[in-house]
């Protein structure tokens, strides 16, 4: 059925708003995300609850709700007309966008159809929701958000994500799958509607970023290495494309100071190509010891990339694939050095090449740090110098690794 208004100056001339209709909007400081629901209120019952939960504090929040008594369907303007101005201004200041909608779907089968140009982030939504236990399907071509003009789309990638969540499972987030205003004012909400909010969170909990506000200039975040032989993953994203020169951000294994140590240097060049080299830096002489472009990858400002770096003697290997892809069986870089043995601390550094030209800053967002095997380390808390010992058993993982702008 077609939309009673085409945008919002005609809605806005039409409807009353605090009476027909109602905006919201939220921005926490420091916030670069942005969580959606347009077609809030009574238009998609439930959506708006979902988004803003899933938004707490981490995030920006938008709602266009409907408060009509009856008739909500009436203010729905549809995805790539949507242009109300706060909602067009917070999500074009956004570096990625998460836009909740409904759909009726079929009778008693809760799922999320599940699309939008950022296909990165799609990839590890669906895989956050399916491993806690929903259904999600691919979206069909009529709600697939795929269009530019999508206003999840209008992000500073150009790129978002739609989710679309049937009516059984919106109902299920409310006790007695209960949709009415009534219930959903009452702040009531199921193990499902948190369960749910707590798995879309997931993919972004646990993100450091480094502001990089200079070029050529180290930004390390490193803790003591817990032995010289390591094997250690971690992600990465920048928020912009490079341009006159690269983006470098390395795995730091064997660091005795900033003039000493193995890197797994990735980079991010000028024409969005990805290379993965091993390094050594010796007396602040860095040497490439081997690796080149990785055939296959592209960078796009925001698509998060996995690396992994194993030192075992003086065998030096690494990797790089696209995060929420398979781990490649073979290793990029295979190569062997003798020069540094101790094992010193290790890490993460990030770097702009001397001659980028990227408006400054440019963020790198590191998360997802897995140190393999039994491990045994002190974490120092800088805040009052305590000093605690840390057993990790299989794993060590730091879901909060703590990554600043040194």
């Amino acid at each position: 059925m077609a939309d009673l208004y085409p945008d919002y100056a005609a809605l806005a001339a039409a409807e009353t708003e605090g009476v027909d209709y109602s905006r919201t909007a939220v921005i926490p400081t420091g916030t670069t995300w942005a969580s959606v629901a347009i077609h809030g209120g009574g238009i998609e019952a439930g959506s708006g609850e979902i988004a803003k939960e899933v938004a707490g504090t981490r995030m920006r929040f938008y709602e266009f709700a409907g408060l009509k008594t009856s008739g909500n369907v009436d203010l729905h303007i549809t995805s790539t007309n949507f242009d109300e101005p706060t909602a067009l201004g917070l999500i074009a200041a956004s570096r990625r966008c998460l836009s909740f909608h409904g759909y009726t779907g079929t009778d008693g089968v809760p799922e999320t159809a599940i699309g939008g140009l950022d296909t990165e982030l799609v990839s590890r939504i669906s895989l956050a929701l399916r491993g806690a236990g929903f259904a999600v399907v691919d979206a069909p071509s009529e709600i697939a958000g795929t269009n530019p003009l999508n206003i999840c789309n209008s992000t500073l990638s150009g790129a978002g994500v739609q989710l679309e969540l049937s009516r059984s499972q919106r109902a299920a987030f409310f006790p007695g799958g209960d949709l009415s205003r009534a219930m959903r004012d009452s702040g009531q909400r199921t193990d499902a509607f948190y369960a749910y909010a707590a798995a879309v969170q997931s993919i972004f909990s646990g993100y450091g970023v480094v502001a990089q506000n200079s070029i050529n200039v180290s930004r390390y975040c490193l803790i003591p290495a817990p032995a010289a032989n390591v094997d250690m993953v971690a992600t990465v994203a920048t928020d912009k494309l490079a341009t006159g020169g690269s983006h470098f951000l390395n795995l730091v294994a064997r660091y005795a100071d900033a003039s000493n140590s193995y890197l797994a240097r990735l980079e991010f060049t000028a024409t969005a190509t990805v290379a993965l080299t091993v390094r050594r830096r010796l007396a602040g002489t860095e040497t490439s010891l081997g690796g080149g472009t990785v055939a296959g990858l592209t960078h796009v400002a925001g698509r998060r990339f996995r690396i992994r770096l194993q030192v075992t003697g003086t065998a030096l290997r690494a990797k790089v694939w696209l995060d929420g892809r398979p781990q490649p069986a073979a290793w990029n870089v295979d190569v062997t050095d003798s020069n540094l043995t101790a094992a010193g601390q290790l890490g993460m550094r990030s770097i702009l090449s001397t001659s980028n030209t990227n408006v400054l800053p440019v963020v790198a967002s590191w998360g997802d740090f897995l140190l393999a095997g039994p491990q045994r380390f002190e974490v120092t808390r800088a805040v009052n110098g305590i000093v605690k010992p840390h057993d990790a058993g299989a794993d060590l993982r730091l879901a909060h690794p703590a990554i600043v702008a040194l």
